[in-house]
């Protein structure tokens, strides 16, 4: 009788340059693998002789199929879309999904966490809320390693906790593309409007554009930073203020596209023209920024890149307790689209 080889799953990925969840579609002779990548998986399963852990097998066997999505505001098409395409990879592999709305009340999420963790989710994804925050409330901090001892807690932020996997997008990265592009054009007096203080997301977009602003020597008096929030109905207030109090930008860039609504509601009513008088730019390129007129310049993530890689880390995590001890934050990188909202200044 052949020898079982010590070899584990983790082995066998890490030589491939794979996903142990690729290792095992090939072992289990489910589809959704390239032919090369296939052979490749094969060739070293028969190399070490790779028998999964027949107790791990039989645990297997106790599964509810089910994975649970807590995520802060449906109505938002950002988190829309993730929720959606998170939905179609986890039908394709078996899974069904239970998802919570929290309107990103941390004692809501809480509760939720422990209700998905009580119906034997098999992971928790966690779209937005407080794993998004800098710094993250030490009872929700508590909450979460607790259920992620036996549930993978897969979050769209940088949470540092014990089985917990990161998916994030580079927003200092997406900021900078955004400065170099309307820098280029001429523009030399900015506004980044929306956004909130303790909010990683926010924060990492706010320390780029001081940094670009330093770099490129605009005065601060040129480059106003507006934390306003993430509602269209503040941000049009503020942009009306702005408008009738300061020297008018040239440049405005917004933090996602609710509050881009209200800031060009705004800057229509003061009978001024974009891109004409006044560039706007903003973040996430949903088909909010197609549709609005003028079409909104963006950065975005690609939404189906960012579905697939939390929903496979969670699978992955699923199938090998100890996924998280080999996965890094993996960071999704965005994607720039010019349309209609900016213009040289001269």
């Amino acid at each position: 009788m052949t020898k079982k080889s010590n070899a584990t799953i983790y082995d066998i990925a890490r030589e491939a340059n794979v996903s142990p969840s690729m290792v095992s579609r090939v072992y289990n002779q489910k589809p959704g693998v390239s032919r090369a990548k296939r052979e490749l998986i094969e060739g070293l399963l028969e190399k070490y002789n790779y028998v999964p852990d027949e107790f791990a097998r039989s645990l297997k066997k106790q599964r509810t199929k089910c994975i649970g999505i807590i995520v802060s505001d449906v109505c938002n098409p950002f988190f829309a879309r993730i929720l959606y395409g998170c939905n179609q990879i986890a039908e394709k592999n078996g899974y069904l999904v239970f998802s919570y709305e929290t309107h990103d009340v941390p004692e809501i999420e809480m509760k939720f966490l422990n209700l998905l963790a009580e119906q034997k989710m098999e992971a928790i994804i966690l779209l937005g809320g407080e794993s998004g925050w800098v710094r993250i409330d030490e009872e929700y901090y508590n909450c979460v390693k607790r259920i992620a001892k036996s549930t993978p807690v897969i979050t769209m932020g940088c949470m540092e906790c014990e089985n917990v996997c990161n998916v994030i997008t580079d927003e200092g990265r997406a900021m900078r593309t955004l400065i170099e592009y309307l820098i280029g054009l001429g523009h030399k007096n900015f506004l980044f409007l929306g956004g909130l203080l303790n909010s990683r997301s926010y924060e990492d977009k706010a320390e780029q554009f001081s940094v670009m602003m330093r770099r490129y020597g605009i005065p601060e008096e040129k480059s106003v930073i507006n934390t306003c929030g993430y509602e269209k109905e503040r941000a049009y207030q503020e942009m009306r203020r702005i408008l009738r109090e300061e020297e008018r930008p040239t440049a405005v860039i917004v933090v996602n596209e609710i509050v881009a609504i209200g800031a060009i509601r705004a800057i229509k009513e003061m009978h001024l023209n974009i891109p004409e008088d006044i560039s706007i730019v903003c973040f996430d390129n949903s088909f909010i920024s197609e549709s609005i007129t003028p079409r909104l310049t963006t950065v975005g993530c690609n939404y189906e890149k960012f579905a697939q890689r939390l929903t496979y880390t969670a699978l992955d995590a699923i199938n090998e307790p100890d996924y998280y001890l080999i996965k890094k934050t993996e960071i999704i990188e965005s994607i720039f689209v010019i349309r209609d909202s900016v213009k040289s200044y001269n």
